[in-house]
Parts: C-alpha cells; sequence; structure tokens
C-alpha cells in the first residue's frame, strides 16, 4: 500500500486529476510498477500529517483494504490504520509481546489460559490484544484513530474473538477514568503499551504508574533513546507528589530487541517492567 499525500495549492480540480492519472500511470505501467502495490491511496491536505476524517483518503488503484495473517490471525488494515510492515519480524515482535504478558503458558504439554484482563494502550488495529486473547479472560483497547479502532472491531470479530473491547479516543483523555473500573479486575491487570516515536503522554504514565492492580507493564518502543526515556524514568522512579506520581514505582526487568528494520542502525525494544 502507497499513500500519496498532495498539497493542492491553487491547482485547479482539472489539474489535479491530471497528477492522478499520472500517478496511477507510473505505479501501473511506469517505472513504479516494481512496487507491486495492492493499494493506492490519494490524500490532498495543506498539513504535513492528517486524518481520514479530516481529509478523505482516495483510492486510485487496487483494494481498499490489505489483509495480513500473523501468528495464526487474520488482519484487515485500512489506510489511516497502523501496522508493521515487516510481516516476518512482526511474528517475532508479537510473540516475544504475548509471552512476556502472559508467561509460562504451557502446562501438561498444552496452552494454557492464564486468564485476567490485558490493557492494551495505543492498539491500533488490534494485533497485539487479539494475538494474546486465547490466554486471558478480557482485552481492553485504546486507539486514537478511528479507523484503526472500526479495523481492531472487524479483526475481532473475524477472528470468532470475543473477549475484546476496543475504546476509541486519546489515551490520556480514556485511560484516567477507566482505571477506576479496572481496580477490582479480578485475575490480575497487565499493561502493554505501543507509542508512537513520541513516546506516552504524562497523564498516561501517571494513570498506569497509579494503578495498584498492573503489576506486570509491557512498554514497546521504536525509539527508546528518544522521548520514550523520559517514561520509562517517571514509570520506575520514587514515588512524587509534585508530578503525581504516587503509585509503587516499576522496576525494569528485561530488554529484548527485535530487528524490525533490516540494515538500518533502528530496532525496535520490548521492555518488561514489574513491581
Amino acid at each position: 500500500m502507497a499513500i500519496v499525500y498532495f498539497h493542492p495549492q491553487t491547482l485547479t480540480w482539472e489539474e489535479i486529476a491530471v497528477h492522478k492519472a499520472d500517478l496511477v500511470d507510473y505505479f501501473t505501467q511506469g517505472p513504479g510498477s516494481v512496487c507491486q502495490l495492492d493499494s493506492l491511496f490519494f490524500q490532498e491536505s495543506t498539513m504535513t500529517r492528517c486524518t481520514h476524517e479530516e481529509s478523505p483518503f482516495q483510492l486510485l488503484h487496487g483494494q481498499p483494504h490489505l489483509y495480513e495473517e500473523v501468528l495464526g490471525f487474520k488482519f484487515h488494515i485500512s489506510a489511516d490504520a497502523f501496522f508493521q510492515v515487516n510481516q516476518a519480524a512482526a511474528e517475532v515482535l508479537y510473540g516475544t509481546v504475548r509471552q512476556l504478558c502472559v508467561p509460562n503458558p504451557e502446562e501438561g504439554g498444552r496452552r494454557a489460559k492464564v486468564g485476567g484482563t490485558l490493557l492494551d494502550v495505543c492498539c491500533g488495529t488490534g494485533a497485539i490484544g487479539i494475538i494474546i486473547s486465547p490466554r486471558v479472560d478480557r482485552i481492553i483497547g485504546i486507539e486514537l484513530t478511528e479507523q484503526a479502532v472500526e479495523d481492531a472491531r472487524y479483526n475481532a470479530a473475524v477472528n470468532n474473538i470475543l473477549n475484546c473491547e476496543f475504546i476509541p479516543g486519546k489515551a490520556e483523555e480514556v485511560l484516567p477514568g477507566l482505571m477506576s473500573q479496572l481496580s477490582s479486575a479480578g485475575g490480575g491487570l497487565t499493561a502493554v503499551v505501543n507509542p508512537a516515536r513520541a513516546g506516552l503522554h504524562h497523564k498516561v504514565v501517571r494513570a498506569l504508574r497509579n494503578q495498584t492492580a498492573i503489576r506486570r507493564l509491557i512498554y514497546v518502543s521504536c525509539k527508546p533513546d528518544g522521548e520514550a526515556m523520559r517514561n520509562f524514568v517517571e514509570l520506575c522512579c520514587p514515588p512524587d507528589s509534585q508530578k503525581k506520581l504516587t503509585g509503587e514505582a516499576f522496576t525494569p526487568a528485561l530488554a529484548v530487541p527485535v530487528d524490525m528494520f533490516p540494515h538500518t542502525p533502528h530496532c525496535e525494544l520490548v521492555l518488561l517492567f514489574e513491581r
């Protein structure tokens, strides 16, 4: 899938239509055909980045959605939704997260259900929660992008997963109110967060830190040496009344690098925090 973001400037509708036709020709008949695109989308925007709601994606060629299979689960992916582009590495990444969320799943040679609730913050199309869902009682996912939430709900249904709930909205607005409902979560509460490069909003870190029911937190970071480091410090520092960090500190227990971006210096890092 490719998405072309196009600033219309002072071009007329007819002139923009010519550019659209040229793009289709380039990716289907010209040098761009080497990409073998399944989908080509076009979005007019005067901003660097905008949502589908602000300026709808226009399908110029191919399929309206992508379909991927990861660890035996099928996923339906929209243009505005995030999904790992390296499928083979995604299986390693999500398998690692699953093992850290629900360790020791094997009993007597058969997969054992651990139980409890998994809180999936920045859940995207629901991949992590859906993959872990057979091992827990309940999945609650929070995601900002509306299209991704629609995909997550569709993905749960198509995989016949009935214990997943996906909530649209900003995590810093949804999570604090949700935490009071999860205080008495039976079977324990585990959190997994997979934010963008900017890391988690300080209100999200505060809500996670102050929820005593969370004994295990898995942080997936694509830039651990950036803003995410601030999150790590606030999760693990002594209680700080000025920052309203009153909960028991987490302790970093394990870090697992996953090479999602071969031939580059970048690496995804999965961190396990416990208390």
